[in-house]
């Protein structure tokens, strides 16, 4: 963010940062999916509950297992992806428009948080089928 602000001062001062955009995109690429990981093992994603909130704890629970399990399925395309796409810039030599940089460092730097990420999906996944607690919610409080 810091360097987004400079960036933005010093265009407005006439003498913009050649690449800022290609930098800021490698960053917050990595940046976003290095929270992903834990974001799932806070339970951190998106819950709606507007369809199941009247539902009994053990209907609940099976929702929660099934979206768990559809969710690392995801995770785990996505990461793989996310591999097969560096792989692929690497292979192409694909580079950055003005700052010439491989394309390839910013996958291969998200790379490793997406793995990481799948991991924990299926720990949650695992953990879940255990019956290990899921989110806390308002309705299953005492």
């Amino acid at each position: 963010m810091l360097f987004t602000v400079v960036a933005v001062c010093m265009a407005a001062l006439g003498r913009p940062i050649l690449g800022d955009t290609e930098i800021v995109e490698f960053a917050a690429g990595v940046a976003v999916m290095s929270f992903m990981p834990y974001c799932q093992m806070q339970y951190g994603h998106v819950v709606i509950t507007a369809f199941t909130g009247w539902a009994p704890h053990a209907a609940k629970a099976t929702l929660d297992v099934a979206a768990s399990v559809v969710f690392a399925l995801v995770v785990i395309v996505l990461a793989l992806q996310l591999i097969v796409g560096g792989y692929d810039a690497y292979d192409r030599g694909r580079i950055s428009m003005f700052l010439r940089l491989p394309r390839w460092w910013g996958f291969a730097l998200a790379s490793v948080p997406a793995v990481l990420w799948m991991a924990t999906a299926v720990f949650v996944v695992c953990e879940r089928v255990g019956g290990g607690a899921g989110p806390d919610t308002e309705d299953d409080a005492p």
